[in-house]
């Protein structure tokens, strides 16, 4: 029997065929749980066997938001196809079916970066891309971005472009541009989210150009000042009214009646300002109609009726604290003050974005030069392939788009809310306005920090038509996962919260959930019933709400006392063998498996939480992604690799010594740092050989084995053999939350490997690549560290649970702050408001916002806040049968005995008629609290203690949709949980020992003591230092000597520039094309797998200079002999045909080349050492501190009894004058080595470039 769909659902498979046209592009708005994949897999099936109108399943195109999700929806495909096979007698159908499950692997079922890859594939030759290219790992891409970025900066500097001092003098501080860094990486970030990037930053800057010249009012961000603060005044005269009609009551405050008239002479004199500088005087005399107080005597009060003075208190309350915010307007700020401050901000941002600009092409030059790309470069050259050239402000189909648009029956986009403006636009290239199937849900779009943009979503809601329209929106409500009582209590909530005014969407009954799952004769232990909303009241042991009222809702104590109450909670579910409910409707014993906790944000928390209910037998595992550099497991890891790369440093040997690795105690320790002068690693071995300590012993026996292999091996080969010697993968797997250690641990060795594979070599590079992923808060991706199959409780961040469900689900932290720092900057950014840039005093150094800075930070809060409903709706939504909501409140009253912020949000809230809450109380919220409080408040039963907790006696309206539902509010005495010691007592004999110690104070040290105490290394500098130091390092660090010193231009510069504003006039020969590398199509675009880089060609060539025999060579025995190489396993095939021919064969003709190959003394691949002084390199370094050089000298030959050095390059250049720029430093150095290593002198030094064919002399 086949799945009963819902009318709606039918409608999304089988449309446009419920319709009256041929073609329809559908919107479909799938609510949570509401089955969109299962419906999106039966169009597809649907459209596959629909004889009357053929549609191979190459025809379409199907984008998903990840690969993970492609490939599952590929595997459902090619399952339903299987199905519709074996339920069919029809022959023809049955061979229709069976082709398209053959073509199933080809089909384009991937995400839009994989789409971008394989049009980049298919039309490269019409780009003018590295053929090398490959696609770089996030971090790589970021190091790169550095490198480029400062760069820029020195350049910018040393020319003075785009007004960089006045920039640098507002962003950044006095030890670095980090400020500024960030500014630009942020502008650039958002940029690539839209098609057309430059073109965006350049328009940003319009209004600021504008407003220069026309008064303040009139621009656009004065009239959104003016509108708002109408719209303020426009509640005060709301409010009066009301409070007019209650003082008209015979039992009404007439008491107040001052009050409400000085309220409402206030009005008149705001109403009455009709010019920007009049509202700035009537503003400046607010203060002298809010300065009554709301005071009644207890006699006085039993002549009123208390409900009438509890709303006229809380109107009036309302209306004192908008005017008394109007004090501080903009409008008390003369037009002509703010004209002076627009002029005074224009340098500053033009600055910004024409630097921003700069570093675009910068950064994409540098990509071309190193053949390597980004994703967002994917999206932007698929971009520059769809778009007609000349076309990018209004993006017209190209030949190529009007190709694939032939090609594509239907486009199907899944989770289409999180999309952003470069991937619509690719969308809308690739297909015709009668076309596209979209699905999604807007209440889910919670990926803004990923540039996704839900108003793409929201436009076509909006605008799309019904049955009959050719833009038709279909809307699944019915959800099939979560219990009747979770999704009415859901609705209770959004249909009060959730406005077009306050969160971009009207929740209306159009947007709520339908109930699609049965629960029928459940147990008495069914784990389900009310949803909860379990509060800790903390009062009592910490400070009072008056005083706490700005705090995070984050305080370590109070989150212990929660977690302390869920994990009762959850042992007691689990003890009273609660019953759960199996999608087929049959029930079983809850397991713990079946518990999900939920957060916003698991960073501090999570690992925490893990440990504490392992100790109270709860099994548990947490994927925190966040602090992967500051887990324990992976500090030691990298104390370990920076003792190996240079054991002097006795901080993180200390760190090492001390941790389970060795295992010595502080009294050890002690003892090996005083047993005499010098590093820990100088002791050591007389101190081992003296206590015979064998941990030590052996620990000095790895140390001299992992440093040898540093050395000679890569970094990989280093951890594989600690992770193996030391067994140290199991090591940490036995540690709390064990399975995420261990995948942290496993991840730094593909980091590394990713690392190596880029064509970077060295451990203290590595190290130096770690740190910048720390300075930089690069995240490092783990795999998902534990399957459905394993019976544990998770805890998730709500992203992570997106799409996911769980049988009880607790959502912790509910009165954790939202994240508003982002709102403090001094740049805000939004793709519709623009920019809003700070103004600047130069000569304190301070900053202070502006009209435009307000502008763009209302709108970015007012997007904030509607996204952060919309991850509360997700996390309320991903409970099957049980949903509790958990958090702590530091009391509802004031010690003074008035309102919290808390107690004024439900008084505020329950005093409010209609279904939808004013949005000046909406979006009061700064917590899931505030909004859980303010919606709960309104429910008869639900809401009674929250009522009770503020003795409310205003007025209350119930009558709201669903107000049936089930919810249960309770507050407990917070004081009473909290303790997470689950261990046994300590042994009471330990504590005694301790107790008849005499306190360290009342015994006199020893002078030597005292002075070993306070010792100071006298080389700290060096410490901080590698000791040994490859040419390529000590190359880098002498150009940024000279170019501090400001002798030498920047060498970091991109050596080849690409000119992208005109058509490449280089012509290149066919022999030159057939031999090159450069001459192939793209290897990354051929396939997703790794290929060789420039970098690694380069290796390939100096490896052929060093195993090919120096002989006289044609053209037909050079290539004959490198096939020779792979014969002996020299090189692969691969290797092989990377190699070219035709550059190594101009080698050995060149002049140079013949005086090679007939010298009597060759030396190849020569490695040299040698000490030299550290102040050469380091400045600070102490005298007589000496550094160790390694490196490997190409090529040398003895002629005339002298040498001639040869070093190869393969660097993308246009002349030799830039090699020499490039590496006159490191030739200096090795000629120095092989005068030093050899005794003789050298008489010539040449760079081969085998991109110019020509050998450079380097004096």
């Amino acid at each position: 029997m086949g799945v009963k769909w819902t009318p709606e659902q039918e409608s999304a498979i089988i449309a446009p065929k419920d319709s009256s046209l041929d073609n329809q592009t559908l919107l479909v708005a799938a609510a949570a749980g509401a089955g969109k994949t299962a419906v999106l897999v039966e169009r597809i099936i649907t459209r596959l066997k629909d004889m009357d109108n053929p549609l191979s399943v190459q025809e379409l195109m199907v984008v998903t938001f990840t690969k993970a999700a492609a490939q599952e929806m590929s595997a459902r495909i090619g399952l339903a196809l299987a199905k519709a096979m074996e339920s069919t007698d029809d022959v023809a159908m049955q061979e229709r079916l069976e082709r398209q499950l053959n073509l199933l692997p080809s089909a384009h079922i991937s995400t839009l970066h994989s789409f971008c890859q394989w049009v980049i594939r298919s039309y490269f030759y019409k780009l003018d891309i590295n053929p090398t290219a490959r696609i770089g790992n996030e971090a790589e891409m970021t190091l790169l971005q550095q490198e480029v970025l400062a760069d820029l900066l020195t350049k910018s500097y040393e020319e003075g472009l785009y007004n960089i001092y006045e920039l640098a003098d507002f962003f950044s501080d006095d030890k670095s541009d980090a400020g500024l860094t960030a500014k630009i990486m942020s502008l650039y970030n958002y940029a690539m989210s839209l098609a057309n990037p430059d073109g965006w930053l350049r328009k940003a800057l319009e209004p600021y150009k504008e407003a220069m010249t026309i008064k303040p009012s009139d621009t656009l961000w004065g009239q959104y000042m003016w509108d708002k603060h109408i719209a303020v005044i426009d509640r005060i005269r709301e409010r009066l009214e009301r409070m007019e009609q209650i003082l008209l009551d015979p039992v009404g405050p007439h008491k107040w009646q001052k009050i409400y008239d000085n309220q409402l002479a206030a009005l008149g004199m705001l109403s009455g300002a009709q010019s920007w500088d009049d509202m700035g005087d009537a503003c400046k005399h607010i203060d002298t109609f809010i300065k009554d107080q709301f005071r009644m005597g207890s006699k006085e009060a039993q002549a009123f009726d208390p409900i009438l003075v509890a709303e006229f208190k809380s109107l009036g309350s309302q209306n004192k604290e908008d005017l008394k915010g109007m004090q501080a307007a903009v409008f008390t700020v003369p037009e002509s003050t703010l004209q002076e401050q627009f002029k005074a901000q224009y340098p500053i941002i033009e600055g910004l974005v024409e630097l921003t600009i700069a570093f675009h092409q910068a950064y994409r030059d540098m990509k071309q030069e190193q053949g390597i790309m980004d994703f967002s470069d994917l999206e932007h050259l698929c971009l520059a392939l769809l778009v007609e050239p000349g076309t990018e402000d209004d993006p017209q189909p190209s030949e190529v788009a009007k190709e694939l648009q032939d090609t594509f029956k239907e486009i199907m986009v899944d989770e289409y809310q999180d999309t952003n403006g470069v991937q619509e636009t690719i969308i809308n290239l690739i297909s015709r306005i009668d076309n596209r199937f979209y699905v999604g849900d807007v209440k889910q779009a919670i990926y803004s920090f990923r540039m996704a943009d839900s108003s793409l979503f929201m436009e076509k809601y909006n605008t799309y038509g019904g049955t009959d329209a050719v833009e038709r929106r279909i809307d699944l409500a019915k959800n099939f996962r979560s219990h009747e009582n979770i999704l009415t209590a859901t609705n209770f909530l959004f249909y009060q919260i959730m406005t077009e005014e306050a969160a971009e969407l009207n929740y209306t009954e159009a947007e709520s959930l339908i109930p699609g799952r049965i629960v029928e004769d459940a147990p008495e232990a069914w784990v389900g019933g009310d949803v909860e909303l379990q509060l800790l009241d903390v009062s009592k042991d910490t400070l009072s709400a008056s005083e706490s009222d700005e705090d995070e809702g984050d305080d370590p104590e109070n989150n212990e006392r929660e977690l302390d109450f869920i994990i009762q909670k959850i042992k007691e579910i689990h003890g009273a063998k609660k019953k759960v409910q199996n999608p087929d409707g049959t029930f079983r014993q809850i397991e713990w498996r079946d518990f999900a906790i939920l957060r916003r944000s698991l960073a501090g928390w999570g690992t925490r939480a893990v440990e504490a209910m392992r100790q109270a037998g709860i099994p548990a595992v947490v994927n925190e992604r966040d602090g992967y550099f500051e887990a324990q497991e992976i500090q030691l890891l990298l104390a370990l690799l920076s003792i190996i790369d240079n054991p002097e440093q006795d901080l993180p040997m200390a760190a090492v010594l001390h941790s389970g690795l060795v295992g010595l105690d502080a009294n050890e320790l002690g003892a090996l740092r005083l047993s005499g002068e010098g590093s820990l690693w100088s002791l050591m071995p007389t101190y081992a050989e003296e206590t015979q300590d064998e941990r030590l012993l052996s620990f000095i026996g790895y140390m001299e084995r992992w440093r040898t292999l540093s050395r000679r091996h890569g970094v990989t080969d280093l951890l594989w053999d600690i992770y193996e010697s030391q067994d140290y993968v199991n090591y940490v797997g036995a540690m709390p939350n064990g399975l995420v250690r261990r995948a942290n641990v496993l991840a730094l060795y593909d980091r590394a490997k990713g690392y190596e594979a880029s064509g970077f070599r060295g451990l203290f590079r590595f190290l130096r690549f770690v740190e910048s992923l720390r300075d930089s808060n690069q995240d490092m991706p783990l795999a998902n560290v534990v399957s459905e199959a394993d019976n544990v409780v998770r805890l998730m961040t709500i992203h992570k649970s997106k799409g996911l469900e769980f049988p009880v689900v607790f959502l912790s932290g509910m009165q954790k702050k939202f994240n508003m720092m982002d709102l403090r900057s001094e740049l805000l950014i939004d793709k519709n408001a623009g920019l809003g840039l700070k103004g600047y005093f130069p000569d304190i150094r301070v900053s202070f916002p502006t009209m435009p800075w307000f502008y763009v930070k209302d709108v970015k809060e007012a997007a904030l806040k509607a996204e952060e409903q919309r991850i509360l709706y997700v996390a309320l939504t991903r409970a099957r049968d049980k949903l509790f909501m958990t958090g702590f409140v530091k009391g509802f009253k004031k010690s003074s005995g008035g309102l919290s912020t808390l107690g004024e949000l439900i008084k505020n809230a329950a005093s409010v008629e209609g279904q939808q809450l004013p949005t000046d109380i909406i979006t009061q919220a700064n917590t899931y609290l505030d909004w859980l409080i303010m919606g709960f408040a309104r429910h008869l039963d639900g809401g009674n203690p929250l009522r009770v907790a503020i003795e409310y006696e205003g007025p209350t309206y119930f009558d709201l949709p669903d107000k049936k539902c089930r919810i249960k509010v309770e507050i407990h005495d917070g004081s009473l949980y909290g303790d997470l010691d689950y261990k046994a007592d300590i042994d009471e004999t330990t504590i005694n020992k301790v107790r008849a110690l005499k306190a360290v104070n009342s015994v006199e040290l020893p002078q030597e003591i005292v002075d070993r105490f306070n010792y100071t290394y006298p080389y700290s500098d060096a410490t901080r230092r590698t000791a040994k130091i490859s040419v390529s390092e000590l190359k880098r660090r002498f150009q940024e000597r000279e170019l501090e010193a400001g002798t030498i231009d920047s060498l970091n510069e991109p050596i080849a520039t690409v000119n992208t504003g005109a058509k490449r006039a280089d012509t290149v020969s066919a022999d030159d094309l057939a031999n090159s590398v450069f001459g192939r199509k793209p290897q990354a675009l051929q396939s997703e797998e790794d290929v060789l880089t420039g970098a690694q060609w380069g290796t390939l060539m100096h490896e052929a200079m060093q195993w090919l025999p120096l002989a006289k060579y044609t053209q037909a025995s050079l290539t004959k002999e490198l096939d020779a190489l792979v014969t002996k396993g020299t090189f692969t095939e691969e290797e092989r045909n990377l190699l070219s021919d035709i550059s190594l064969y101009k080698f050995f003709s060149s002049n140079l080349g013949k005086r090679l190959i007939n010298a009597k003394r060759i030396e190849r691949e020569l490695p040299f050492s040698m000490l030299f002084e550290g102040k050469r390199v380091y400045d600070t370094v102490e005298d007589g501190e000496n550094l160790f050089l390694q490196g490997i000298i190409d090529t040398a030959f003895e002629e005339d009894g002298e040498w001639v050095l040869v070093d190869y390059k393969t660097d993308r250049v246009k002349s030799g004058e830039d090699l020499i720029k490039r590496y006159k430093i490191q030739m200096d150095l090795y000629k120095e080595a092989l005068q030093r290593l050899t005794g003789m002198p050298v008489k010539a030094c040449y760079i081969y470039s085998f991109r110019l064919h020509d050998a450079i002399i380097v004096d």
